[in-house]
């Protein structure tokens, strides 16, 4: 396939998908990643595309997060991939047997399935997605929590989910977010629905931890949902000096 034909089947998928990650542009064309890398860089030079870490968006979708521009959960998962691992691996640590745990939706908290996978933990959950990362061995307790169900999301969400969660306390849960900004101590997720069920969690538990790679760094999602203060933790691969707060783990 010439390059030109292939610049324009990479845009068409990145717009039907707001991201396509190289390995996606690697498996679908049958290049090496350093094909998959220049045509990215071709398409930013022509003006259409925005590279991110791992693949790139539409530039005009580069902007705040929304249901109308964010991408399905199952196509970011290998987006960030070592990051995620890296920073799920130090999350895990605080995990005990018989720990009562939430695991939020998203593609970074799927990457603790495997640090608890042998241990007898009970699960609460609204991700479906991470239930299949959960081997079929697992001796502890999962909670799946019902509502709406997006099919783009793997998770649920909704009055339902909540009301569900009002019935539950947590010793640790473990979220997610879309975006983080540092400067005005913010963390914000596309959809004011999934940013409720987050509330309702910070609620029930005394121990929130929040885990995100530094590639959401200045990131604007359409619903702010929680302070940075509001965390015990928060798990970063990396993060700028001047940002860094007393609750911001490195992990490495």
């Amino acid at each position: 396939m010439v390059s030109a034909q292939r610049l324009m089947l990479i845009r068409e998928m990145i717009e039907k998908n707001t991201f396509v990650s190289v390995k996606e542009i690697m498996e679908r064309f049958e290049v090496s990643r350093s094909s998959a890398m220049r045509d990215l860089i071709e398409l930013e030079n022509q003006g259409l595309v925005i590279r991110e870490r791992g693949g790139a968006v539409l530039k005009e979708k580069a902007v705040t997060l929304s249901n109308a521009n964010e991408a399905a959960v199952r196509t970011k998962e290998n987006v960030q991939e070592k990051e995620k691992k890296i920073i799920c691996e130090r999350a895990a640590q605080i995990i005990h047997e018989g720990d009562c745990i939430y695991i939020d939706g998203g593609s970074t908290p799927l990457f603790l399935a495997e640090k608890i996978g042998s241990m007898n933990v009970t699960v609460i959950t609204p991700n479906t997605f991470f239930l299949q990362k959960l081997p079929a061995t697992f001796p502890g307790t999962v909670y799946l929590l019902g509502g709406e169900f997006g099919m783009n999301r793997d998770m649920t969400y909704g009055p339902l989910t909540i009301e569900m969660l009002k019935q539950f306390n947590f010793d640790l849960a473990f979220l997610s977010a879309n975006g983080i900004d540092l400067e005005q101590g913010e963390v914000s997720v596309y959809d004011f629905q999934i940013g409720n069920v987050k509330k309702e969690v910070l609620k029930r538990c005394r121990h929130n931890r929040l885990l995100i790679d530094s590639s959401k760094l200045g990131v604007k999602a359409l619903c702010s949902w929680a302070r940075i203060e509001e965390f015990q933790d928060i798990y970063m691969d990396s993060c700028p000096a001047d940002l860094m707060s007393e609750n911001i783990v490195i992990c490495e």
